[in-house]
């Protein structure tokens, strides 16, 4: 037989759970209809300052979206050329930042750019792309290139969404203390040097140029290049001239690029062959040279130069020798 204190223990268990769930109950009805609603305001304040966290499932890690896709700057050369870099690397310093740059060349010239690290770190950043044309296309000669950019197959494969273009070349480069920026010039259809073998009203050609490739495909949408004819520039030069509404830069213009029209503080200089093909009766005065070197110094980096101690005796600095004693003498003793 159950002793008595034993059943009363259990009797009290028996209560306490039914009470307990009675109390919790009666709890959660409080919480819920009493304090909730006091609280709702304060708690749909708080949620309102918690920051908002978003998760991109599919991230765009393309540091070439850093840029703007409709603006790049151009080169193209096949030969492996040591100044490649140093050209490369101050005009991405000097081009306004939004601006991104494409080098195109063949196999070794590309290798000779990119395994530089400076060019390295700017790839990195999405800054420049390093491309080599497949087949057919071709860049060796003038002529391969002058092809190709009369191309508009060139424009819609390689260069798609671009609508300004600047192209420069191992014989051009920008000053870094030009007043103006490369943006400034972005509402002319095409600006370059004046050329006094061409229309010398129109400073549209040489090598270092800014161009409208919506304009480029609308002449050949309608007209072809011959090969072996005109080069690109004086060949888009002349449809331009007479193209409605086109804005072209002129002579009486601030200076984009000079070539044999020497302008004080232009944008650039482009010096065909590397100053070998300039107008020398033009570059020939040796004040025209130091004030062109001095205002930009960068020029040095493309011009085919010798040190001063590598003059010729009786040189006037104007590309003539004149005899010397010295010269005369040398002269008899070989005769």
């Amino acid at each position: 037989m159950m002793p008595s204190f034993i059943k009363s223990k259990l009797r009290r268990d028996a209560l306490q759970a039914p009470l307990i769930a009675i109390v919790a109950l009666l709890f959660a009805w409080f919480i819920a209809f009493v304090v909730l609603p006091q609280c709702k305001p304060a708690i749909a304040s708080a949620r309102q300052n918690l920051p908002s966290i978003a998760i991109d499932w599919s991230p765009n890690n393309d540091p070439r979206k850093n840029y703007n896709a409709s603006k790049v700057a151009l080169i193209i050369e096949h030969e492996p050329l040591p100044l490649l870099v140093p050209l490369i690397l101050h005009m991405i310093g000097v081009v306004p930042p939004d601006w991104r740059f494409i080098f195109i060349g063949s196999q070794k010239s590309v290798w000779t750019v990119g395994r530089a690290f400076g060019i390295q770190v700017q790839q990195g950043l999405g800054k420049i792309e390093l491309m080599q044309l497949p087949q057919p296309w071709k860049i060796r000669s003038k002529e391969d290139r002058n092809r190709l950019l009369t191309d508009t197959r060139f424009y819609d494969e390689f260069l798609p969404g671009v609508e300004w273009l600047l192209k420069f070349s191992r014989d051009s480069i920008l000053c870094a203390n030009s007043e103006l920026s490369l943006n400034d010039w972005l509402d002319y259809t095409w600006a370059g040097a004046t050329d006094n073998r061409q229309n010398k009203a129109l400073a549209v050609y040489g090598d270092l140029s800014l161009r409208r490739i919506s304009v480029i495909k609308q002449i050949l949408s309608f007209q072809s290049r011959y090969n072996d004819s005109e080069a690109d520039d004086s060949w888009f030069g002349s449809r331009l001239e007479v193209l409605p509404d086109a804005k072209l830069a002129m002579t009486s213009d601030r200076a984009f690029a000079v070539q044999n029209n020497i302008t004080s503080r232009p944008m650039g200089y482009n010096l065909q062959a590397r100053g070998n093909l300039v107008d020398q009766e033009v570059w020939k005065y040796p004040e025209a040279r130091k004030e062109a070197l001095k205002y930009c110094p960068e020029i040095h980096i493309i011009l085919n130069m010798k040190l001063e101690k590598e003059r010729c005796p009786g040189d006037n600095l104007m590309g003539q020798i004149n005899p010397t004693t010295t010269t005369m003498e040398e002269a008899l003793t070989t005769s």
